[in-house]
């Protein structure tokens, strides 16, 4: 699943490409995971120009200049590419947005778990309100205290179980919190009220240095994911636990790397030196 480093890879490239440029024709070639008809989001969109491409969590945002917002959600597998004047839609391509400098841009599915929604400015922030997301974790001002309180909240949830949650930390999916996690030596099953200050510190270098790293080099192609431009991230190269389930541990400790189920997710950690 894309997660913030995938989102936010793609809405910086999108930011550099397609501000300023106009939407000349919108093509609707599925309804479904729309939450308008295909006439109100061509009357939306055409004519109108892009003004700003924005991220909340996962949650990707192309601002227009009529005052409506395009919302989209990659969930598992969505993709949203930018593509020449002449290139075909794929098998699961929903909607195709025509651009006044010839490009177009793609939204395609093929679980169809993600969504694209048209909203005005007061329905945005209405959704946006509505989702109750917690802080961003590479918001300037979020920082161990700020990480701290989030444990605070709910001290008995399991770390990674509680990290994950959009509702305490926006946009941290499964990839990086069994990652974050091994860099601060921490235990996914454990109790998030337990952690030390020091942990809590480590932890939260942990985070920023793994989103951090991951948007660096396009994010992590670990399943479906590919960036605005149709290229594979190289963060896989970077992983220390997740997908390496009975290899040895890159601290040379003596661990293997164990996966387990935590919350129903798969979750990979080494016994040696996460503790």
């Amino acid at each position: 699943m894309p997660e913030l480093p995938e989102v936010e890879t793609i809405r910086r490239q999108l930011e550099k490409a397609v501000v300023g440029k106009m939407i000349k024709a919108t093509e609707v070639l599925s309804i479904k995971r729309l939450n308008v008809s295909a006439a109100a989001l061509k009357k939306g969109t055409v004519g109108a120009k892009i003004i700003a491409v924005r991220r909340r969590a996962k949650l990707l945002m192309i601002d227009l200049g009529n005052g409506r917002s395009l919302a989209i959600h990659l969930k598992m597998t969505g993709r949203v590419l930018l593509v020449g004047k002449n290139a075909p839609p794929a098998k699961h391509t929903f909607v195709i947005f025509k651009l006044s400098n010839g490009e177009q841009l793609m939204w395609e599915d093929y679980r169809r778990f993600g969504f694209l929604k048209l909203f005005s400015k007061s329905e945005l922030e209405k959704y946006l309100a509505a989702q109750k997301y917690g802080p961003e974790p590479l918001d300037k001002n979020f920082d161990a205290a700020a990480l701290s309180a989030c444990f605070n909240k709910r001290p008995r949830v399991k770390i990674k179980q509680l990290i994950m949650d959009p509702s305490s930390i926006a946009g941290i999916g499964n990839i990086y919190a069994a990652e974050a996690l091994h860099f601060a030596r921490v235990r996914p099953d454990r109790a998030a009220g337990d952690l030390s200050k020091k942990e809590i510190v480590e932890l939260l270098k942990g985070i920023r240095k793994v989103l951090l790293g991951s948007i660096a080099v396009r994010g992590t192609s670990a399943d479906a994911y590919v960036d605005a431009m149709g290229e594979a991230g190289d963060n896989v190269k970077n992983l220390k636990v997740y997908g390496r389930e009975g290899e040895s541990c890159l601290r040379r400790d003596g661990g293997v790397i164990k996966k387990t189920k935590l919350a129903g997710r798969g979750t990979y950690w080494c016994p040696a030196c996460q503790q």
